[in-house]
């Protein structure tokens, strides 16, 4: 479930839609937490689905560490790829919490290297870190980088409202990863 203060806007025709904050998010606030609405489709059922939904699947959905193929109810499929992310999930399936604080009217970004998948495709994010590609290669740095941002702005989230924390499929995991470090998954 995404955060409610956001909803969907048209980006552009290559881009398609995104999320933005209507309001002020503060750092260390869950922004997106997989829920019960949530589909969770184990390892191979995505490839018992007839052929047209492969390409929907690819595009707004995600592989979880486990090999679940995760598809968002909501909005929170819309959410786009920057080098630069405001959200990030430090390696837990079950959320992903701002970086930093993300103003009205900006864009709700997560780094799309944190996810499980062999795709590369081109970047043009336009932030000053852009690396020109996603994909396998460098992930794990990326990743490592991600946790330790994430880590760091857990100690915010005691301090700021969580609205989507009851929302959460499992909020004792992400109650436990908010208060101390980020639990396995």
């Amino acid at each position: 479930m995404i955060h409610p203060d956001t909803e969907l806007r048209f980006v552009s025709p290559a881009v398609g839609y995104g999320v933005f904050a209507t309001r002020r998010i503060p750092r260390g606030t869950l922004t997106w937490v997989l829920d019960p609405l949530d589909q969770l489709l184990p390892p191979g059922r995505a490839r018992e689905l007839e052929p047209g939904y492969g390409d929907l699947l690819l595009r707004y959905a995600y592989l979880d560490r486990a090999g679940n193929t995760v598809l968002s109810w909501d909005h929170g499929r819309f959410v786009n790829h920057s080098c630069d992310s405001s959200v990030a999930s430090g390696g837990n399936d079950e959320f992903e919490i701002a970086l930093r604080d993300i103003e009205a009217g900006e864009e709700i970004t997560d780094d799309y290297a944190e996810l499980e998948t062999d795709e590369v495709f081109s970047c043009a994010c336009g932030a000053a870190s852009c690396r020109g590609q996603v994909g396998p290669a460098g992930r794990e740095v990326t990743r490592v980088g991600l946790s330790a941002r994430v880590r760091e702005v857990l100690r915010f989230a005691a301090s700021v409202p969580q609205p989507l924390l009851r929302f959460a499929r499992n909020p004792h995991q992400v109650e436990a990863a908010l208060r101390g470090g980020l639990a396995a998954t």
